[in-house]
């Protein structure tokens, strides 16, 4: 029987989740491309997440360099991801995992945010590729435009995609890592699951 915790991760980390629009940008400002990217970031940072949106999508069709086209698919993919639209957030993450030339502090971000888009799309074995490589590559990430998105998230995100594709051993063995006091816990799944949600309410 394959039993999974059926929580939003999105709906958690964008807490209340509702967009506060009236963006700082009025209809007929120009801005940069990279005066873009630090607006949609502002706006993302304020919930105003169709705002955020749209900058990022300015700064993304009025530039060709790579640098800036990475920053601004990172920021949207997060944007669509907190006004839940994981389509298209998926489809951004996507595109910048395989974009030439994107920023890697902006890779790692993007990493992050695939792992808890295709956690929530039910793609486990994607959703643990991507907080794998982010948890190899920085031990200690927090996403520097939330901080509710840190590596022990990112752990415990891991630990319920295991978990989810019925891969009990390996939930188990990551779970001693999100919580060594308790280790070892045990891998039989109804007994993990309630381990699991335990560990959730300690966040």
């Amino acid at each position: 029987m394959r039993l999974f915790i059926s929580v939003s991760i999105i709906a958690v980390l964008a807490g209340a989740g509702c967009s506060k629009e009236s963006s700082s940008s009025g209809p007929d400002q120009k801005l940069s491309d990279t005066e873009y990217i630090a607006l949609g970031w502002s706006d993302f940072e304020a919930q105003r997440f169709d705002s955020a949106v749209n900058d990022f999508t300015q700064a993304y069709n009025q530039t060709s360099l790579p640098v800036v086209r990475g920053d601004a698919l990172n920021g949207r993919g997060w944007s669509y991801a907190y006004k839940r639209d994981l389509a298209k957030s998926k489809s951004d993450f996507v595109f910048a995992i395989s974009f030439n030339g994107i920023n890697p502090a902006a890779l790692s971000d993007v990493k992050a945010g695939a792992a808890f888009v295709f956690y929530s799309l039910n793609d486990f074995p994607s959703a643990i590729t991507y907080s794998n490589a982010v948890l190899t590559e920085i031990p200690t990430y927090t996403f520097s435009h939330d901080a509710k998105v840190t590596s022990r998230r990112l752990q415990l995100l891991l630990v319920q995609s295991y978990y989810a594709n019925g891969q009990f051993s390996s939930a188990a063995n990551q779970l001693d890592i999100f919580d060594p006091a308790r280790s070892p816990h045990s891998s039989d799944p109804s007994i993990l699951l309630a381990s699991i949600t335990s560990a959730l309410n300690s966040l």
